[in-house]
């Protein structure tokens, strides 16, 4: 089944409904262009991402805990605080 669509001086193109549908776009998802070889492979973004997710293995395991979470945001915002005080406010950690 072929489809077409015409060029806008932008270099814009609408992509035909049965496509949108068929790779599941909603408006605002971004779509990925791949050259192959004399063709252009077009993919939902989103999809791709679901795809690839988990593939990759972190070296180090780590467990996620919200203690650890408030911990590590409260650190970096009491360090990101202490940048607007100055120098002589600053506690003497060693």
């Amino acid at each position: 089944m072929f489809y077409h669509s015409s060029l806008t001086q932008k270099g814009q193109a609408t992509i035909p409904v049965p496509i949108r549908q068929f790779l599941g776009l909603k408006p605002g998802q971004v779509v990925t262009f791949e050259k192959r070889g004399e063709d252009i492979l077009l993919q939902n973004q989103q999809k791709l991402i679901e795809e690839l997710y988990g593939s990759l293995k972190p070296k180090v395991k780590v467990k996620y805990s919200d203690k650890k979470a408030d911990e590590a945001i409260g650190k970096m915002l009491a360090e990101e605080y202490l940048k607007t005080l100055p120098k002589k406010y600053w506690p003497h950690i060693k």
